[in-house]
């Protein structure tokens, strides 16, 4: 097994855990986890990702993939599988608990950049605190629909970057706005200056 401890996450939410696993595909169809000890396993299959809608972070690309709360403490053995590749993964990671914390603009940066038909916006994280972020998109105006939407998409670390490409068009009056989530579905939208 190859370890890579800081090439991945595994968060402790205080209602699910969200694994950032490296992978450049649309999302992870497989997953397994437990002690190295084999003790216990569980696993998760999610459901494959429509690829017009890509979530990773960076440095990375690393793909997220939220699971029901359960054992998680100490070292874990996680093998995956991303979707459009038959070979499984494998990576050792640690479990880190995160509590959720508001944020504002100003600990954020933005940037939106057209890509064929679709729309990439990178948020990245420039304050002192773990972040747990949403969807992130480039509009005119404050997003009228609930910032819940899909729920959280990643937990940010201070540096790393949420990357969200999705259908749509840019133009340069455009804001973007992210949603920042404190709670399973507690959020509120935040416009990040673009640079």
């Amino acid at each position: 097994m190859i370890a890579l401890f800081a090439a991945a996450h595994l968060y402790v939410l205080p209602w699910k855990l969200l694994f950032l696993l490296p992978g450049s595909s649309c999302g992870i169809t497989m997953l397994r986890y437990g002690p190295a000890d084999g003790k216990w396993e569980r696993g998760s299959n999610p459901q494959p990702g429509d690829c017009e809608f890509r979530v990773t972070v960076t440095p990375g690309p690393l793909l997220p993939a939220w699971v029901d709360k359960g054992p998680s403490g100490g070292d874990l053995d996680v093998s995956y599988q991303v979707q459009g590749s038959d070979k499984m993964q494998s990576v050792s990671l640690k479990a880190e608990t995160v509590t959720p914390q508001p944020v504002e603009a100003g600990e954020l940066k933005a940037t939106a950049a057209k890509v064929k038909n679709s729309v990439r916006v990178e948020v990245t994280n420039k304050g002192q605190k773990p972040v747990l972020l949403g969807d992130s998109v480039a509009l005119r105006g404050k997003p009228k629909d609930a910032c819940v939407g899909p729920g959280p998409a990643a937990v940010l670390q201070p540096g790393e970057t949420l990357v969200d490409q999705r259908p749509g068009l840019l133009s340069p009056s455009m804001k973007v706005w992210v949603a920042a989530f404190t709670g399973e579905k507690e959020c509120r939208w935040v416009e990040v200056p673009r640079k």
